[in-house]
């Protein structure tokens, strides 16, 4: 199946920032990893975890380092 695009040619974003922060919203505690995001928006790892960083580069979320190789996201407007 053909993702859709724009009158430019450009991709349809799918998964939007918004979408994301929903997420955050949505859940019991507002710390996440990327797994349980892509999981909740029905997508790949790699676009939630793009999604993510986009979105602790706009200070939207923080993430912490909580092993070797794991790293958790936070929604500090939760807490």
């Amino acid at each position: 199946m053909d993702r859709e695009r724009t009158e430019s040619g450009q991709y349809v974003e799918e998964v939007t920032l918004d979408a994301v922060i929903d997420v955050f919203e949505a859940a019991d505690l507002p710390v996440l990893t990327a797994n349980e995001v892509a999981e909740a928006l029905d997508c790949a790892r790699p676009t939630a975890y793009n999604k993510l960083e986009a979105l602790v580069e706009q200070n939207k979320l923080r993430k912490k380092k909580v092993g070797a190789r794991a790293v958790v996201y936070i929604y500090p407007e939760s807490i």
